[in-house]
């Protein structure tokens, strides 16, 4: 039996609905998935935690990596990737503190 404490696995249907939202949002690009280990581990926000990138037909990337946990993946809409992604690849801050 699973406590609290355990963190969910993705499903197929999961990534197979998050890859499709992805792909319509960057049709340009192929969705590159990654997990946990594939970026040294200790980047990622939790165990079983899932990301992905997009990556030309060159093998160039065009975003950085974008985390997601699985309980968002079936919920992700074109309009939050193209957010997420514009977010996380553009160079300016967020936010400034004075």
């Amino acid at each position: 039996m699973k406590g609290s404490h355990s963190n969910r696995k993705a499903s197929h249907d999961e990534m197979a609905y998050a890859t499709q939202v992805i792909q319509e949002a960057f049709p340009d690009y192929d969705v590159v998935w990654g997990g946990h280990g594939d970026y040294g581990g200790g980047r990622a926000p939790r165990d079983h935690t899932v990301s992905f990138r997009l990556r030309d037909r060159w093998g160039k990337y065009h975003s950085n990596v974008i985390w997601v946990l699985p309980d968002y993946l079936s919920s992700i809409t074109v309009n939050w990737v193209k957010t997420v992604v514009k977010r996380g690849t553009n160079h300016k801050p967020r936010s400034r503190r004075h």
